[in-house]
This record gives C-alpha cells, sequence and structure tokens, in this order.
C-alpha cells in the first residue's frame, strides 16, 4: 500500500517536472519556406523557432544572391556584402530592446558565412 502511494507520486513528480521543462523551451520546428516568409514587414512570427533548422540541415555557405532570394526571400537588409534577415525583435517601453538577425555574408555574390546576431539595448 505505501509502495504504491510512493510511485504514484513519484510519477506525479515526474510528469510535473517534465511539464515545466518542455513548456520552458522555445518550440523549434522545421524550416518551411512559406512560414519563414509571414509577417507583417516587421515581424516574422515564425522566423525564431525555424532559423536553427535552417542553420543546421540548409546548405546556406555556397548559395548565390539568386538562390537565397529563392530560399529566403528578399531580406530586410543587404548590400554587397551582406544580406541581413529580421528573426525576432522585441521593444518593451521602460526595458531592454531585444534584437535577433540572420546574417549571410557575401563574396562575389555568394554566401561565405551564415551567423546568428542577436543585441540587447540595456537603458541605463
Amino acid at each position: 500500500m505505501i509502495f504504491g502511494a510512493m510511485f504514484k507520486k513519484n510519477i506525479i513528480i515526474l510528469v510535473c517536472l517534465l511539464t515545466v521543462a518542455l513548456t520552458a523551451c522555445k518550440h523549434h520546428v522545421k524550416f518551411d519556406r512559406t512560414d519563414w516568409d509571414y509577417g507583417d514587414g516587421l515581424a516574422f512570427p515564425y522566423r525564431d523557432g525555424m532559423v536553427n533548422d535552417l542553420l543546421q540541415n540548409q546548405k546556406l555557405k555556397g548559395l548565390r544572391y539568386q538562390e537565397v532570394i529563392h530560399l529566403l526571400h528578399r531580406p530586410q537588409l543587404s548590400s554587397k556584402t551582406e544580406m541581413i534577415y529580421d528573426v525576432d525583435e522585441a521593444t518593451v517601453p521602460g526595458k531592454s530592446r531585444y534584437v535577433k538577425q540572420l546574417i549571410l555574408s557575401l563574396k562575389d555574390s555568394v554566401v561565405t558565412d551564415a551567423k546568428i546576431y542577436e543585441h540587447t539595448d540595456k537603458k541605463k
């Protein structure tokens, strides 16, 4: 009898811990070209969840400029040496501003590097 009650209690604790652990993690999803482009031009709600999959499972280095446009659509900023895609941004009045971007470095219109840039403005 006592063993059964302890077993049930341990199962409940384990389930609670698992639930907390799973909800604390960011939701990561597989890269999808349509969802990547979904947004209003200022916010892209699905990018943060899929950017890790994009970097790990899509071969970005070596792609030509037009191939990147086909895969990711137009960047928010671009020059001859970089393509910048907004991933996440948060601004809370009276608090820090957070920015996360995917930066693709270019040389002769070919991607040479892909990295994530994250920055938080700290108000003094």
